[in-house]
């Protein structure tokens, strides 16, 4: 059957594990409750976070089904900007990413990055990169180290759907069709290119045809759907990892807030809105699992509890963090030396 074919379907029936099933649903939860936190943070009197601020909130089921596959001894993630959904899901401590929003000492990129450049390598999150498209080619370079060093590691690379109009779209996916290396190129389609719509930027409408001409699988899966994330991307994965090559998935969404916190969100209608909220990626898991008999009412109570104190300690303590001393200001940057002195 088609990859295509297989996307269509939905996934046979099992009898749920109950545990994991739970742990994605609340990861969901976390990740909903720290965006919403964040966009408080960032809009209230006194505000806490600067810069430039992308939220994830309602593309939750992305995040989680590529963490439920992911393996952190060996597989790399890289991505564009809107990066706190997936930081999270592999780990991440809320308190490394708000105290990174605040701009503390304590974040996860010591204050120095901010929203768009969430890491943590040591889990293999190779962080948020802030040019659309320029992180592409990184992870083709990614991918070529896992392949050369035979380690059986895989590379998930994140975009937007407006990183495919960029010229690196097709100079990575053309180069690591070529050599096949084990690469997994994901667009998170909104349906939004911050302001644009698909169909005023892509003469293709159906963005899966863009990836037509890499001679490589090319598919689409129902984003807030977190059962068919994990399908879709398990069969890219297993792929790569038997050496075939790269996987071009389109995983279609919604955004619930604007592109940042500028966009008053203007290009939609209020019944599109509506309409999106009835497919909340956190809503469809939370009735299957509770038809399943895997979660109950108490348990989802407690749950949204446990969740909203955890996001309130991060904040907490992230606003009782120091500022990076100013005498740190110019570690941890690249520095390059002439060959020769000036004069």
């Amino acid at each position: 059957m088609p990859v295509a074919d297989q996307m269509e379907r939905r996934p046979a029936a099992k009898k749920p594990d109950g545990r994991l099933e739970r742990e994605r649903l609340r990861m969901m939860m976390l990740i909903r409750r720290f965006e919403e936190r964040t966009f408080q943070e960032y809009t209230k009197p006194g505000q806490k976070i600067g810069g430039f601020c992308h939220l994830y909130s309602g593309q939750e089921a992305i995040a989680v089904g590529t963490s439920a596959i992911f393996d952190s001894s060996k597989d790399y993630l890289v991505n564009g900007y809107r990066c706190h959904g997936h930081s999270l899901a592999l780990g991440m401590a809320p308190h490394a990413a708000m105290a990174e929003l605040f701009g503390k000492a304590t974040g996860c990129s010591k204050g120095k990055g901010g929203s768009m450049h969430l890491f943590q390598a040591s889990v293999g999150n190779n962080g948020g990169h802030g040019i659309v498209g320029g992180h592409l080619p990184l992870a083709a370079g990614m991918a070529f180290a896992q392949w050369y060093k035979k380690n059986g590691g895989v590379t998930f690379c994140f975009m937007g759907d407006g990183a495919i109009n960029q010229g690196t779209f097709n100079e990575s996916l053309n180069l690591a069709s070529l050599y096949k290396l084990p690469c997994i190129y994901i667009v998170e389609n909104n349906g939004i290119a911050m302001g644009t719509q698909v169909e005023r930027s892509s003469a293709e409408k159906d963005l899966v045809q863009r990836g037509s001409g890499f001679a490589m699988p090319h598919y689409a899966v129902d984003g807030n759907d977190v059962d068919l994330v994990i399908e879709g991307f398990s069969i890219a994965k297993e792929r790569a990892q038997r050496g075939d090559g790269p996987s071009y998935i389109v995983a279609n969404t919604f955004r619930f807030r604007g592109h940042s916190m500028s966009d008053p969100l203007k290009y939609r209608t209020k019944e599109e809105s509506e309409r999106a909220k009835l497919r909340d990626p956190i809503t469809l898991y939370t009735d299957r699992l509770k038809k399943a008999g895997v979660v109950s009412d108490s348990q989802l109570q407690e749950m949204e509890q446990a969740v909203a104190a955890e996001i309130n300690e991060a904040a907490t303590q992230a606003d009782a963090d120091p500022f990076p001393a100013l005498e740190d200001r110019f570690n941890d940057i690249l520095s390059e030396k002439y060959p020769f002195e000036p004069r």
